[in-house]
């Protein structure tokens, strides 16, 4: 609380600093001159209030009134005005001696001319036949993001990116859902992330090593007709994100931004302090510490102490110790961002060079990251048919150090000192479970180096409208984690070194053809040939029980010999593939858009190492018929869409296909001699593994009426997954217990809107909105189409993760319903069953609880739907801009478990007189009969989970923004000075109890930090 006031105090004093800068700019200046004056108004005559109108080449300027009239002072007779309104093209007229005046603005077609990227070239928006997103970066660009990704949170319609609560990490990304049951070796669902496309190629790398400030488009790829063009690998989506360049035809540009952030957790469990604890502890032993039989009254004479384990706990029971160890394991978090780039374009040589710094603290203790990027963007115009260029970039990324154990934060017992009385740390205090503190007294070396390049050349070639691009990009990380222990091996130290290599190579061949034929005809061809080669390496050496431990992880021969160990690993994969893609257009009306492309992956099985992935894409653009301008005088744009396609999806590993071997097994033959190395298959091969299919289905609209002022599109979209890849089970007596496979399939459809309008434009004020909402849901149709009980209904496939149900989501809930009610003392108790336990709903009526009989569909992990809200208001130099953003379950969606799972171990039995517990977790006892949770002295005698709803409205960012005037900016030797203070996740509205409905899916995962709180201010320089 005391961070929060001193950051508010803070934000309060910038604020007021701003407001009195500011109230010296505002100085009304007269004119003498030439008075020109007049009516503002649209094509249909309707009064424009608040268009700018300046005197061109100067700052003299003012804005139409409530009724479209201004009136303004030009130094002379010939001046030129400047008239400009959001949504119409910008006019400008001469006086010519004209005291009168009158403006008609048109309707501007700039937002259907914007560029978009769309994968190996770029389209304007009017000749889209595919669902193509915008992201808008510059509203987002005064926020707090480490990580470009966070920019996008809500923010485009169908693109889903989790928060993050940890230093430099990277958020989880779904476009459109999920189209995969997939799951990894360790049994969760995989396959969804979306193909990242940076510059153009396709890029593995960690997107966190990647500078928001050097980013100047993303756009998303969400139909088939759009990602086809990326084949096997794009069934998820794709992400375009293309850095700065140079502008044409401007002199150096040199930008310096930095703003500095205090974050504070959103929310938070709360561990009991000693008092707390000490009643509920005697909660938990009533038989023993309360007077029977209603075991309400406390006996006085108990004494809890005689029940503690630990002599620690004893003298801190003695001495009044009261611990909070989540403040021990936590630290005061912040983020502090410098950017510095300068752009520029010579005529013939364009640049972009930038460099950027980031010093980020997490909130566990010792979670720390920072981050130096270096940028070299170059494009030249050697002659007037070549041009070369480089797209590079270097980021150096250090992770070292070891976070504090939050999970023994909440845990441990609040009468437990961290310290000894020499100041050191308390190692074992409780024996079984070590100090969360220990961790970050690991020696920890763990810095991450990207090194990335794009090297192209583009050639215009004899015939008109012909051109070749070659690119060549490379791809470099290494990762270093060093790490000693020295308290590890039993206080001896235990020590390792790993290294990791990853290299990734790509080469395409562009051949492009633009032409438009009598005025009406236009053709955009782009054929591409292309191979992608990644391979990478990793060594790692271990050593323990050192007799000097001075050198730690740099000797790791110090340590025994017997406990010396070296491991190492390789891969190498390829893939080639050719693409052709035709764009046509008829008189600015009909679009079609072919795409079809031909991947082939080592990955794949023999019998299938080649796949092709065609789609169509066809549009008609309403609003240029003329019969549609004639009835819907208002309407800017009005385009109907519609695609269909294939893509794929690699969740197949490199090697899944092929039988792999175990080296170093060892066979002992009992005749004295020696061990003898062998080898054993611990896998089966399937040369017919391939890669999944999604075919899709995409019906849009693009509108744009009232002049401009409202802009939009629906997008409708159905897809179908078959061949999912998975791991079926063996009968044992083969060997082996599973073979990867593919089968199944599953539906995935959802609605997507986003809507823009201008609300308001008047004199010195602007008030914008943007709105996106979009649903979706998965249905698995078949999985191993099997009917083994002869019901008629395709059976159910239980996995490592859960239960499959054909007619169903992925990821619903089927489990044990809970009534909500607890056994109480007096109950007729079943057999088995103590107070304290839940009481679960007997669905079949026969008197007992049982996994086949007593399970039910409950509800589903995932959302009903997500809407987002953003408005920015413009008053003068100010610009305040607010943004909400929400995920929401509906009537069965959304949920998450509130059943301490990953805790309750701790909290039950005798180690309840070792381990905290969090207030949230509502514990039952005959003192507390209307708990929500059961008690913790017995187990529930069934592993039952209860969920609750995860819905959230959260405001989550807001900033405020002041641009000095230019006389002040000239005056300190800048072009332009912009002061912010920005504010994220500021409040959330939720019911959910555990730390954050967006983070995690259970309530008590003492792991997971919390999503923070920050309160920032920067500024933005230009010379």
């Amino acid at each position: 609380m005391k961070h929060q006031l001193q950051s508010f105090k803070f934000i309060r004093s910038a604020l007021s600093l701003l407001l009195l800068v500011s109230a010296f700019s505002f100085t009304a200046q007269a004119q003498d001159g030439f008075v020109v004056q007049g009516k503002v108004v649209d094509d249909a005559g309707i009064p424009l209030p608040g268009t700018s109108i300046l005197e061109k080449g100067t700052t003299n300027g003012v804005s139409a009134d409530f009724d479209g009239e201004y009136s303004i002072v030009v130094s002379d007779r010939d001046a030129v005005l400047v008239a400009s309104y959001i949504g119409f093209a910008e006019q400008e007229i001469s006086i010519a001696g004209n005291n009168q005046i009158d403006v008609v603005m048109e309707a501007s077609a700039a937002s259907l001319e914007e560029v978009v990227v769309v994968g190996y070239g770029t389209q304007k928006k009017s000749d889209l036949t595919g669902s193509v997103a915008s992201a808008d970066l510059q509203a987002f660009e005064d926020q707090p993001n480490v990580n470009i990704l966070q920019s996008l949170q809500g923010s485009v319609a169908g693109l889903n990116i989790g928060a993050v609560s940890s230093a430099g990490a990277n958020p989880n990304i779904q476009v459109r859902g999920r189209n995969t049951f997939a799951v990894d070796d360790d049994g969760n669902l995989t396959g969804s992330d979306p193909l990242i496309v940076l510059d153009g190629v396709i890029y593995r790398g960690s997107l966190a090593d990647i500078n928001p400030g050097d980013i100047g488009t993303i756009d998303v790829l969400k139909d088939a007709s759009s990602q086809a063009i990326y084949g096997s690998q794009a069934a998820n989506g794709v992400i375009l994100i293309t850095s700065k360049n140079g502008k044409k035809d401007r002199k150096p540009i040199i930008n310096f931004s930095t703003f500095y952030s205090m974050e504070t957790p959103s929310n938070t469990l709360t561990p009991l302090g000693r008092s707390q604890w000490l009643e509920h502890y005697d909660k938990i032993f009533y038989e023993e510490a309360y007077l029977a039989p209603d075991y309400t009254q406390l006996d006085s004479s108990f004494d809890p102490s005689t029940r503690f384990p630990y002599q620690s706990i004893q003298d801190g029971y003695k001495n009044g110790t009261d611990t909070n160890w989540l403040d021990t394991v936590t630290q005061a978090a912040s983020t502090q961002n410098t950017n510095i780039s300068m752009a520029g374009n010579s005529g013939k040589t364009s640049y972009f060079l930038s460099a950027g710094y980031i010093d980020q603290k997490g909130w566990k203790l010792n979670d720390q990251y920072d981050r130096l990027s270096l940028r070299a963007n170059f494009d030249t115009k050697v002659r007037d048919w070549l041009t070369v260029g480089m797209q590079t970039f270097a980021s150096f990324g250090d992770y070292s150090g070891l976070e504090a154990n939050l999970r023994g934060g909440y845990l441990y017992s609040p009468l437990i000192h961290p310290y000894k009385e020499d100041g050191s740390i308390a190692t074992d205090p409780i024996g079984i479970f070590r100090s969360p503190l220990l961790r970050p007294e690991v020696d920890q070396l763990d810095k991450r180096m990207n090194m990335f390049g794009n090297f192209y050349a583009q050639i215009q070639l004899p015939i008109e409208g012909l051109s070749y691009r070659i690119n060549h990009a490379i791809n470099y990380r290494t990762t270093r984690d060093y790490r000693f222990d020295p308290i590890g091996n039993n206080f001896t130290g235990g020590s390792s070194k790993e290294n990791i290599f990853r290299e990734d190579r790509t080469t395409d061949n562009l051949l492009t053809y633009k032409r438009t034929f009598n005025e009406k005809h236009a053709l955009d061809v782009t054929l591409l040939y292309g191979f992608e080669e990644r391979d990478g390496e990793n060594t790692i050496a271990r050593s323990g029980n050192f007799l000097n431990q001075s050198l730690g992880y740099n000797s790791l021969e110090s340590g025994d010999v017997d406990l010396q160990l070296a491991e190492s690993g390789a891969f190498d994969e390829s893939s080639i593939y050719q693409m052709a893609r035709l764009n046509y257009r008829y008189n600015d009306k009909y679009l079609l858009t072919f795409t079809t492309r031909r991947d082939g992956f080592s990955g794949f099985g023999s019998d299938k190492k080649f796949g092709i992935f065609p789609s169509l894409g066809l549009a008609w653009t309403l609003s240029n018929e003329k019969f549609v301008n004639k009835a819907l005088p208002g309407l800017t744009n009005l385009k109907f869409r519609a695609t269909y396609g294939q893509t794929g999806n690699r969740t197949v590993g490199r090697y899944r296909t092929l039988a792999q071997v175990d080296a170093g097994f060892q066979y002992v033959f009992g005749d004295g001699s020696g061990p003898a190395y062998g080898q054993n298959i611990n896998s089966l091969a399937n040369n017919s593994l391939s890669w999944e299919t999604t075919t899709g289905l995409n019906l849009g609209l693009d509108f744009g009426m009232l002049s401009g002022k409202i802009n939009g599109s629906i997008n409708y979209y159905d897809t179908t997954t078959e061949d999912i890849l998975f791991d079926i089970n063996l009968p044992r007596i083969t060997g082996f217990s599973t073979i990867p496979t593919n089968l199944g399939e599953v539906a995935n459809k959802g609605l997507e809107v986003s809507i823009n309008s201008v609300n308001v434009q008047s004199e010195n004020f602007t008030w914008q909105s943007t709105l996106n909402f979009s649903t979706n849901s998965n249905e698995i149709v078949t999985i191993l189409g099997r009917d083994d009980d002869n019901d008629g209904v395709e059976d159910d496939l239980i996995t490592t993760r859960g239960r499959l149900i054909p007619g169903e989501s992925i990821q619903t809930i089927y489990d044990y319903s809970d009534t909500g009610n607890i056994y109480q003392l007096n109950d007729d108790i079943p057999d088995g069953y103590n107070p304290g336990n839940r009481i679960l709903e007997d669905l079949d009526g026969d008197g007992l609880i049982s996994a086949d009989k007593d399970r039910k569909v409950l509800g589903r992990a995932e959302e009903a739907y997500r809407f987002s809200i953003y408005n920015e208001f413009n008053y003068k130099d100010f610009t305040f801009s607010a943004f909400i953003n929400s995920v929401q379950g509906g009537k069965d969606g959304y949920l998450g478990r509130v059943n301490p799972t990953s805790s309750v171990g701790e909290w039950q039995h005798d180690n309840a007189s070792t381990y905290n517990i969090v207030r949230e977790f509502d514990a039952w006892s005959p003192a507390n009969s209307n708990a929500a949770h059961s008690g913790v002295l017995y187990d529930d005698p069934i592993n039952a989970q209860r969920y609750e709803d995860r819905s959230f409205v959260r405001l989550q960012d807001v900033r405020l923004a002041y641009n000095f005037p230019d006389q002040i900016s000239e005056k300190l030797g800048v072009e332009k000075f912009r002061l912010f203070i920005a504010g994220k996740n500021l409040y959330t509205w939720t019911d959910w109890i555990g730390t954050d409905p967006e983070i995690s899916g259970n309530a008590f995962d003492l792991n997971q930090a919390p999503v923070m709180t920050s309160y920032s201010i920067g500024l933005n320089l230009t010379f």
